[in-house]
């Protein structure tokens, strides 16, 4: 019997060429080769080629300094609550600036303003860094001594 070529889409029958798998027109063996008799299907790629293994390298490569650098910032994080002392100027997330009066286990307090002593208790966890530290000051202060 036949194939009735109006029951099909145009976009499925083939005008030139030889006929192509999957059209009405075409052989049920599979692909017709230009030369003669049908030929094999190429073979599918089972392994890994070269941009999927550049891909997946650079993916490891991202993730990996993702993770490193995340442990950096905490651990110079740590290092910047640990320093914390008496006199150190410091500025909290909510772009407090404050003088640290005393430095307790959970909380720093801070002097935020000289005139009318006004002090305010801070999470360390909400202090963000460390902008001015005693020995600088004191540094600066013999620098300003031995100049005059």
């Amino acid at each position: 019997m036949p194939i009735q070529t109006a029951s099909f889409p145009s976009f499925l029958l083939q005008s030139e060429g030889p006929p192509v798998a999957g059209t009405p027109l075409a052989p049920a063996g599979g692909t017709a080769a230009p030369g003669g008799a049908g030929g094999a299907a190429p073979a599918a790629s089972g392994g890994l080629d070269f941009i999927t293994l550049l891909f997946l390298g650079i993916l490891l490569a991202l993730i990996v300094s993702t993770i490193l650098g995340g442990r950096r910032e905490k651990k110079r994080f740590e290092q910047m609550m640990a320093s914390i002392k008496k006199n150190d100027q410091v500025r909290t997330s909510g772009g407090i600036i404050g003088s640290v009066v005393e430095v307790k286990p959970d909380v720093v307090i801070l002097k935020v303003d000289e005139n009318s002593n006004t002090k305010i208790t801070v999470a360390r966890g909400k202090i963000e860094a460390v902008l001015k530290d005693s020995a600088a000051k004191e540094a600066t202060a013999k620098e300003a001594t031995s100049a005059s």
